[in-house]
């Protein structure tokens, strides 16, 4: 039999073992390799696989890109744009901005990915392009949107702007959506959108994630006046969320946006986001409001007077986490 001391080292010994084997597996996905080519029809592709049997034919370029800014490398992710020009400083900043929204919702909400959400994303070259390409793929478009996450494929579809920046953030916007459908497809849409906007704005800094106010957001939301009562955002199905975002031109989109700004700015607040997204992870289907009255502090009356009182402040300071 063993003794208790030779069971301790054991264990010590089956730990230092598996540290070891977590940090090689690091190691090699933090140093993986990012690829460039062009496939038959002229598209150019970036990924971290050399494509080399799917397109014999055609040269494969590697690509010399830093990402120092951020370690979370275990997701795959391939960027192709159709008709436009991606540099690979552009590329870089795309993947790294996508491992941070990664980052943030691993980091900051525990969602403790158990399975990979893999980023496809597709750039087209203007709107009318995009319009054309989701006819095509889904046989139907989406209006003024400026991308769109398909849950069916996987796949993240965006436009280049003249605000090429503008563009970028959309992108973290849809790779939020990206993780909130594939893990915890019951959220409420002011939740699950009032999310994507912070990670519009979300960067790390000095090795923290840091989440800047969105200034656009700011400004729509200005007039309170036409502000639909906390309340009653809060208890829109998801149907009537998205019916009532498209016939307020996106100030319902804009007000969540804000909300989310305000929740995450406390360790209270963030801790109630945290906890109520963890519901829906579990596959809750329970109405945020009553959520709400069970997990926040003051319950739906608090919420409102504290977010009344925040608005009046005009805090613009970021959020590090």
């Amino acid at each position: 039999m063993f003794s208790i001391r030779e069971c301790k080292l054991t264990r010590l010994i089956n730990t230092v073992l598996v540290c070891v084997l977590l940090m090689g597996a690091m190691m090699s996905v933090v140093n993986a390799d990012i690829y460039r080519w062009v496939d038959d029809k002229g598209r150019v592709h970036f990924g971290d696989k050399a494509e080399t049997q799917k397109q014999p034919n055609k040269p494969v370029e590697k690509v010399e890109v830093k990402i120092a800014d951020s370690q979370w490398q275990r997701f795959d992710i391939s960027v192709t744009s159709i008709d436009v020009s991606i540099t690979a400083e552009e590329t870089q900043r795309i993947i790294r901005d996508v491992n941070n929204v990664y980052a943030f919702y691993d980091e900051v909400m525990y969602f403790d990915f158990y399975k990979t959400v893999p980023v496809s994303i597709t750039i087209l070259k203007d709107k009318a392009g995009y319009n054309r390409y989701l006819q095509k793929v889904i046989g139907k478009t989406y209006g003024s949107s400026r991308g769109v996450y398909l849950l069916k494929t996987n796949e993240i579809v965006v436009y280049m702007r003249s605000n090429r920046n503008g563009t970028f953030e959309t992108i973290k916007h849809e790779t939020s959506h990206a993780i909130v459908d594939s893990i915890a497809e019951y959220t409420p849409g002011w939740l699950n959108e009032g999310l994507a906007e912070q990670m519009e704005k979300i960067e790390r800094n000095e090795g923290r994630l840091v989440i800047h106010r969105h200034q656009e957001n700011q400004q729509i939301i200005k007039n309170k006046s036409t502000m639909l009562a906390l309340r009653k955002m809060l208890d829109l199905h998801n149907a009537q969320w998205r019916k009532n975002n498209i016939s307020s031109n996106s100030y319902l989109q804009a007000q969540a946006g804000e909300l989310l700004f305000y929740l995450l700015s406390s360790s209270p607040r963030k801790s109630f986001v945290v906890r109520i997204l963890q519901e829906y992870k579990r596959g809750s289907r329970t109405r945020s409001l009553y959520l709400v009255r069970d997990n926040y502090i003051g319950d739906i009356g608090g919420m409102e007077t504290g977010w009344e009182i925040w608005l009046r402040q005009k805090n613009s300071e970021p959020i590090a986490f």
